[in-house]
């Protein structure tokens, strides 16, 4: 043996494809933007942390580090920012059901009444999920690596991480993770073993996905030893003579999955230590926990991962978060635990599915200037970007003017289009006062102003309408609000010439931003009815052709008769403090078969005096968000006395 063969590395297997990232992503500053307190359960409103209590008496900001967090957005740029916060190290347990399989399509099925309606992935999610299968496993394995990389760093010493895949790209995925946690840290390849329906006679039935369960340090991990029944031996139980105790008598102990009749005192004899291979069904169409999303996970699958590998208090997190079952099932389990996910049916789901469930207070958070961040990422800068939007919008920017276009309508008219930027809610003042410029601009002025904005500032619609009845007369020009899609960005790497503009600007959609109206309020002594007036959302993502047609005109017909139908969610804060939502009381369309219409009225009562001062409550700001069940979203505040 010579001394190179001496001297060769031993366990130097990698998995290699040509575009495998060279460099682990590193933390980034970003921030997460709070859009919702959710306190599910009223009577846990006092457990509030106090900066959320008006902040009394000047003490510090909410520590996030303590509180339950789901996060909207790319899970990269999330890991990113929790690593730049403190969070290394923390993560005591690590889920993740990444996507598996290049056919998936991620449309959302929404059913009204006997009406069952599609509704069309949202633009970000298609092109994430063409970002990571344009290359095939190539873009797949681009997307996974350095997410991985980020999960190992974000896991405590006594850390675990469970990844769920099937056969499609598992076993590229097990010589990754080999390569990034350790080959010597693998656990269990867990075989979930599902049986139900379908055959082939080309092929045996494809029946089971695959976990890879890795620990942070092999020596030092979390793992809780996990029982169950062994069923060999309770059918050669339920097959003998009856047992009986000690005394003579015979006690029968009934399982309610089962109800095989077992003796209680054998109860441990039945047994046995559970193994890699777990039959557990899939959520049955029929079953109560089904909420309607395609790749909901049993409730079971989660509960025996987060037992083995987790203790009440520790952090759990699950970065591909879909519909929210990790968390829900952290949440029973009394565990702390983070969400992600880039979806916003999964947001809307997860938050219902936690609300349903009364669980602790909770925040969604969406990443703070995440467009900004996404076009800085594509190596564009704001004022470009404002250019592509005007004339993807098919304006003209103007010379002197970043943020303002002229547009030539089909009748021949001029508009003026104002183009907001990335980390700004536009407000009803600066609509106001370009709506006044726009009268004189350029001479002649322009009868139309298009505003298109990212976001709005709350109360936006009723703030501009009292601004414009206040005017009266000297306000003439008419305003139309829209909103530039969040995934905008992908469109602005697209556009690279004026003929790339052209050729995606058919293919863009600003919508006219949703009206929200609230009731005029009620107020009697110490209580107030607040509702819902009038909800409008002027178009419906339900795709093109024949069928979608055929659906908008049974949608439109539906929501004439009752704009409710379109709510999935809505929520107040009986006392906003002008900068964190804080939903107090919701009402929710369900998920499942739980689903109904929701009451667009409710009623609240105020104590009678500050809490230690004896001083009348007084004035009240209230703030009401509505969530239709396309995942728009718009709010409105009402100020009272009580």
């Amino acid at each position: 043996m010579n001394n190179e063969q001496l001297h060769r590395k031993k366990d130097s297997a990698r998995i290699v494809w040509d575009s495998k990232p060279r460099r682990a992503p590193n933390p980034k500053d970003i921030e997460f933007q709070t859009a919702e307190v959710v306190i599910p359960n009223p009577e846990a409103a006092g457990q509030l942390p106090v900066s959320f209590q008006d902040k009394l008496l000047g003490e510090e900001e909410l520590d996030k580090q303590k509180m339950n967090r789901l996060i909207w957005g790319d899970n990269l740029l999330a890991m990113q920012a929790l690593l730049n916060q403190g969070y290394e190290g923390k993560i005591n347990l690590i889920y993740i059901d990444p996507p598996f399989d290049s056919k998936a399509d991620y449309s959302h099925k929404i059913k009204l009444g006997e009406t069952e309606f599609t509704k069309e992935p949202s633009v970000i999610e298609r092109l994430a999920y063409k970002d990571t299968w344009v290359g095939g496993t190539d873009s797949y394995l681009d997307m996974l690596y350095p997410r991985l990389q980020l999960m190992k760093r974000l896991l405590a010493p006594n850390g675990s991480i469970y990844v769920h895949l099937d056969w499609h790209v598992g076993h590229y995925v097990k010589v990754m993770m080999d390569e990034i946690f350790g080959k010597d840290n693998f656990v269990n390849e867990i075989v979930w073993n599902y049986v139900s329906g379908g055959i082939s006679n080309q092929f045996f039935a494809r029946k089971h996905d695959n976990v890879y369960f890795y620990a942070k340090d092999i020596e030092h991990h979390i793992f809780n030893v996990q029982k169950e029944r062994d069923e060999e031996k309770i059918a050669k139980i339920n097959k003998s003579k009856i047992f009986s105790d000690e005394k003579g008598e015979y006690t029968w102990y009934i399982r309610p999955d089962t109800n095989p009749k077992v003796p209680l005192g054998v109860k441990s004899y039945l047994d046995k230590f559970m193994q890699d291979v777990w039959d557990i069904p899939i959520v049955n169409p029929q079953a109560y926990e089904r909420l309607d999303y395609d790749t909901q996970k049993p409730l079971a699958l989660l509960e025996r991962i987060l037992k083995a590998s987790s203790n009440e208090n520790d952090l759990v997190a699950d970065f591909f978060s879909g519909s929210g079952t990790t968390l829900a099932v952290a949440e029973k389990l009394n565990r702390r635990w983070i969400g992600c996910e880039l979806g916003k049916v999964g947001i809307q789901v997860a938050r219902g599915r936690l609300v349903e469930q009364k669980s602790k207070l909770f925040l969604i958070e969406n990443i703070g200037n995440y467009q900004r961040e996404m076009i800085y990422l594509g190596g564009a800068r704001i004022y470009e970007m404002q250019k592509i939007i005007l004339k993807l919008y098919g304006a003209e920017p103007m010379a002197n003017r970043k943020d303002l276009g002229v547009r030539k309508t089909e009748d021949g008219a001029l508009e003026l289009v104002y183009c907001g930027y990335p980390d700004r809610a536009v407000a009803a003042h600066k609509v106001e006062d370009l709506a006044i410029e726009a009268a004189t601009l350029d001479g002649a002025g322009y009868k139309r102003l298009v505003i298109l904005a990212w976001d709005y500032e709350y109360n936006y619609d009723e703030l501009l309408q009292t601004r414009i009845k206040a005017a009266g007369k000297d306000l003439k020009t008419e305003i139309i609000s829209r909103q530039i899609p969040p995934d905008i960005y992908e469109y602005l790497k697209q556009a690279k010439s004026e003929e790339d503009i052209e050729r995606l600007s058919d293919k863009v959609k600003f919508l006219e931003k949703p009206y929200l109206k609230l009731l005029k309020p009620k107020v009697d002594d110490n209580s107030v009815t607040i509702g819902i007036e009038k909800y409008v959302l002027y178009d419906f993502p339900l795709g093109n052709g024949k069928k979608a047609d055929e659906d908008r005109e049974a949608l439109l017909h539906l929501v004439k008769d009752n704009f409710a139908i379109l709510i999935d969610y809505w929520a107040v804060d009986w006392d906003y403090d002008g900068l964190t939502f804080k939903s107090q009381w919701q009402d929710l369309r369900g998920l499942g078969r739980k689903t109904k219409v929701v009451t667009t009225e409710k009623e609240h009562s105020y104590p009678s005096t500050v809490l230690g001062t004896g001083e009348k409550t007084g004035k009240h700001t209230i703030a009401v968000r509505v969530v239709d069940i396309f995942g728009n979203d718009a709010t409105a505040t009402i100020d009272i006395k009580a």
